[in-house]
């Protein structure tokens, strides 16, 4: 880790029975350095600050959630500030750490939830964490400081981040170094992509056009009053998924776009793929398209030589796709309209 760069972690968490919890995590976290931010989410006007708590999410490295004995104030939608915190970093693909507490039950009464249904919310939530997150559990403050010492820095190795320099910190020299290094690193990529166009397996032994695929996602289900988190698939064939991203790819684009541009057409449609397991269902919300799913959706096009990536980053450093030439081609196909 560089000694001028600084990582930016945000930090969910319910307020104010978490407080002492939360600056447990300071620390260890200054000492790795990390910068912690986060924002108290508990009063009614919360739900106009979630547009900027979501572009807080955005700008930073890594998520952690500081998971005690409540599941917090509920939003308009019937979830947590938290737990929407939570799907909307796990949307924008943020690596995400969660640290659980180990026994809720015999925390003080003031700092878990009064209700029996409040605890089957945060113990739902909890076992979601451990299913979807790095998860690890804690019972104090000071087990609580270090295990966040310990794990973070095998976080920051797993899920590298561009972090945040100082201005000024690559003047000079180092200037002139790095961009010889970026238009290396150009070249490579490019002589890469040619490669890789050269060994592509021969187009048919692979699925495309009308040949169907099954998109997973997870969504909030609202049925009867109630909101329930739960997983579908959506059913649709190879030239429906291009032309979702297709014309947004005529310039290059980045993968959360592609990936959002998937979701907003699955969730059109994701009332009639639930209405199985919830008949009565009534309206569906917060469709994030499974990781395994979309990878599968890129590789694919990559593969069939109808996206390519190109040697620009996003914001964060994130690889930028665009369309080739035989995608372009295969898009006014797909999409244009016969007389």
């Amino acid at each position: 880790m560089s000694v001028n760069k600084r990582y930016q972690v945000y930090i969910s968490t319910t307020y104010p029975d978490m407080q002492s919890a939360r600056q447990a995590l300071m620390l260890p976290m200054l000492d790795l350095g990390l910068m912690p931010i986060g924002m108290d989410m508990h009063s009614s006007e919360s739900h106009n600050l979630m547009p900027v708590v979501q572009r807080m999410i955005d700008d930073s490295d890594y998520f952690v959630i500081l998971l005690g004995g409540r599941y917090g104030t509920l939003s308009p939608l019937g979830l947590s500030y938290t737990h929407r915190e939570y799907i909307f970093a796990a949307t924008k693909r943020k690596p995400v750490v969660s640290f659980i507490h180990d026994d809720p039950l015999n925390l003080p009464p003031d700092v878990r939830e009064p209700s029996r249904e409040g605890q089957v919310r945060r113990d739902d939530f909890a076992r979601l964490l451990e299913n979807k997150t790095l998860s690890f559990r804690w019972r104090d403050e000071s087990e609580l400081a270090a295990r966040v010492a310990k794990v973070m820095p095998d976080v920051m190795r797993q899920y590298p981040a561009p972090g945040w320099m100082q201005a000024g910190a690559m003047a000079g020299a180092g200037d002139t170094r790095n961009q010889v290094l970026v238009r290396r690193v150009a070249e490579l990529e490019k002589e890469r992509e040619e490669w890789l166009a050269a060994q592509r397996a021969p187009l048919r032994g692979l699925a495309r056009g009308a040949d169907p695929l099954s998109l997973e996602y997870s969504c909030n289900v609202y049925e009867g009053g109630d909101c329930k988190m739960t997983m579908a698939s959506c059913e649709l064939d190879w030239d429906r998924v291009f032309a979702c991203v297709a014309p947004l790819m005529l310039n290059p684009v980045s993968e959360p776009v592609m990936q959002k541009a998937l979701e907003d057409y699955v969730a059109r449609r994701a009332l009639q793929d639930v209405t199985g397991d919830f008949p009565k269902a009534h309206a569906v919300r917060n469709v994030v398209l499974a990781g395994h799913a979309f990878n599968q959706v890129k590789i694919h096009l990559r593969t069939l030589g109808l996206i390519t990536k190109t040697s620009e980053t996003d914001s964060r450093g994130m690889p930028l796709w665009r369309l080739t030439a035989q995608g372009d081609s295969t898009m006014s196909q797909v999409i244009a309209q016969r007389r």
